[in-house]
């Protein structure tokens, strides 16, 4: 292949450049997206001036320059400012009250791609008025994603869920982009790390978050991760994970912690709980996934007879054994069965909140989004249904009219499609008849 050549690569040649991301960083990248990969390694060869073939015997031989320039060609992290607004109106309400105002606060943003995340926990923690002493460390694998950092300059579309007053206060307007004000910066301090080859960060931190990260890890990786950053944690410290991450941290000696709604983990005071077995990820397919994903997990015991006794119309048995199941294993399905059981009732407000918590835990249920489009609409609020039928109708993008949807109901994909597009009372009456 001659230098320049943007011919595309083939799959056992892609394989040597996926293996030496796993082994630099510990990345694995998905097998549908060898695409992306393929324009990753002729990018970095360009970047270094050789050719695609003569660039992956370098990386064979693991040449520094030669891994460093695929690592940053390779990771893409898309982010924006307060993602999952909850963990940060739960760093708030409950991290901050754990802290002695005389104790200077420190968070480690891991993985913080571009600088969103770090930058909207300093801009949090100075609407709670606790600058002083406070500190947030952020690191990247990608130098060129530091850099992105400490430029802090963004567009609409990383500020698409920050509000006028809040861009007004921590941003200035610079043509068409934003730049984030000094005092936001000042306490976010940007430094390189490797999250599975290098020990965590010095000195102990009140909060960890590390979001949309763990998904790029598999087997003992993904373990190295969990554990660099549980040993980063002080006694009482909290780690907060994207929601899809949850299951993937159950296997650490921290304490599992639900507050308003999300689920977040904390170093105990005293002596650690005894580990339990890792969850299998579930298979998320068709969402694009940027990392591979195991065989889905087997159905708990426990919530395969929760199923039979809703058959059967045994309400009270449904609660006790979903209740059980959403509290050990974190199943999305079990707090569906809550809603169920809760809707019964006539809590509709208790039955949205477990429809939540589920989407919480899995954001591809698409009868989920459903459920709580049905949900809100009775409750009255219209906005937040039109906004859950969009969600499972984009979740349904991609699936068979026949395939058989997850969730508590045998629903399948074209039949919600079609009672989807016919609005809400549409809605109702095809999940009574499925």
């Amino acid at each position: 292949m001659s230098r320049g050549s943007t011919s595309r690569l083939d799959e056992p040649t892609l394989e040597r450049a996926a293996a030496a991301l796993r082994r630099s960083c510990g990345i694995s990248i998905a097998p549908g997206l060898t695409r992306a990969l393929d324009e990753a390694v002729h990018a970095s060869a360009a970047a270094l001036s050789l050719a695609p073939l003569d660039f992956l015997r370098r990386l064979d031989a693991q040449e520094p320059a030669s891994l460093a320039a695929l690592i940053e060609h390779a990771v893409v992290g898309e982010s924006y400012f307060l993602r999952h607004p909850e963990h940060f109106t739960v760093l708030l309400d409950r991290v901050l009250p754990t802290v002695s105002p005389c104790e200077p606060l420190r968070v480690w943003s891991a993985g913080c791609s571009g600088g969103e995340e770090p930058y909207s926990l300093a801009l949090s923690l100075l609407t709670a008025r606790r600058p002083a002493g406070a500190s947030v460390l952020a690191t990247d694998v990608s130098e060129r994603a530091l850099a992105r950092a400490r430029e802090g300059r963004y567009g609409e579309w990383s500020l698409r869920g920050v509000t006028p007053l809040v861009r007004a206060r921590f941003f200035e307007r610079l043509g068409a982009h934003w730049q984030v004000r000094p005092e936001v910066k000042s306490l976010v301090e940007l430094e390189r790390h490797n999250l599975v080859q290098e020990p965590p960060p010095a000195g102990g931190f009140h909060a960890v978050f590390c979001r949309n990260v763990l998904i790029y890890f598999r087997g003992e990786h993904l373990q190295r991760a969990l554990s660099t950053l549980a040993s980063a944690l002080r006694p009482g410290g909290f780690l907060f994970v994207s929601p899809a991450e949850v299951p993937q941290a159950a296997s650490l000696r921290l304490e599992r912690v639900e507050v308003a709604g999300t689920f977040l983990f904390q170093r105990p005071l005293g002596p650690p709980r005894a580990p339990v077995e890792p969850s299998t990820p579930r298979r998320q397919a068709p969402f694009a996934s940027p990392v591979e994903t195991e065989a889905p997990r087997p159905v708990p015991a426990a919530h395969a007879r929760a199923l039979e006794a809703a058959r059967l119309g045994r309400l009270d048995e449904v609660e006790r054994l979903a209740s059980e199941v959403a509290a050990k294993e974190l199943l999305p399905e079990a707090f569906l069965l809550l809603a169920m059981t809760a809707e019964h009732r006539g809590d509709l407000e208790g039955a949205a909140r477990a429809v939540r918590k589920a989407l919480y835990l899995d954001s591809s249920l698409a009868a989920a989004h459903a459920a709580l489009a049905v949900l809100c609409q009775q409750l009255g609020n219209s906005g937040e249904a039109a906004q859950s039928r969009r969600n499972a109708l984009e979740a349904l993008e991609g699936l068979d009219d026949e395939e058989v949807l997850r969730g508590v109901e045998a629903t399948t994909a074209g039949g919600l499609r079609r009672a989807l597009r016919h609005g809400a009372d549409g809605l109702t009456r095809n999940l009574e008849r499925e």
